[in-house]
């Protein structure tokens, strides 16, 4: 609804690509600026934090910005892709940020230095958190993976290269954060031998998240032709 109402104000049609002058600003270079420092101040905050809770939550600032790389562009392929980032960063992010409560409430740490050797005490758990965070990164053949190509495609369409050259650099930047996760859980020692246990509640709300977070890297067009229907 948000996109519907913002796109007529500053697009001068749906194959226009561009943006109608309002106060004699340049809009779509203040956006692809907003949108590059979103992406970066995101992610290098991210960075310092040892709470997986606050590093989720500034990694969401930057994934942010990417949205916003859809929004820039707005051509249709833009606002499509906008959407379906947003459908699976949603199943993703709350994937993430699910292990994270679930493990606290099951007496583990939020801290990454409490995820160390987690793999061992909760395998599945870590497997799907492991799935989340590629997601995350935008690694094939993972949802997150689809939903970067339509925002990277989106912006390169319109010829808006810089910006293009300074999100694959943030997800550069992602990658080392994201993976300093999964190489705690995986390789490097447990601090505890005590297995953590999660309900079958919590391990099935994780399992209805890491379906489509897969499902849509593997086979993605059918959100694709949803998405295209709505502009």
């Amino acid at each position: 609804l948000f996109i519907r109402l913002f796109y007529p104000l500053f697009a001068l049609g749906p194959e226009a690509g561009a943006y109608q002058a309002i106060s004699g600003l340049e809009w779509p270079s203040i956006l692809a600026l907003v949108s590059a420092i979103t992406m970066t101040l995101g992610n290098l905050t991210a960075i310092h934090q040892k709470n997986l809770k606050r590093l989720l939550a500034y990694s969401s600032i930057a994934h942010a910005g990417y949205l916003l790389m859809g929004i820039v562009a707005l051509s249709d392929l833009g606002l499509r892709s906008v959407v379906f980032y947003l459908v699976v960063y949603l199943f993703m992010n709350l994937g993430a940020f699910g292990v994270v409560t679930m493990v606290a409430a099951a007496g583990g740490g939020e801290e990454i230095d409490s995820y160390r050797g987690l793999g061992v005490r909760a395998p599945y758990v870590c497997v799907a958190m492991a799935i989340f965070l590629f997601s995350l990164i935008g690694l094939p053949p993972f949802a997150g993976f689809v939903g970067k190509v339509y925002l990277f495609a989106a912006v390169i369409s319109k010829k808006i290269y810089w910006l293009a050259v300074v999100a694959a650099l943030n997800t550069v930047i992602s990658l080392y954060y994201y993976l300093r996760i999964i190489k705690a859980m995986f390789l490097e020692k447990p601090t505890e031998a005590v297995q953590i246990q999660i309900p079958l509640s919590s391990q099935a709300l994780l399992l209805a998240l890491l379906i489509p977070t897969l499902g849509l890297g593997i086979y993605w067009q059918p959100l694709a032709r949803v998405v295209g229907g709505m502009f």
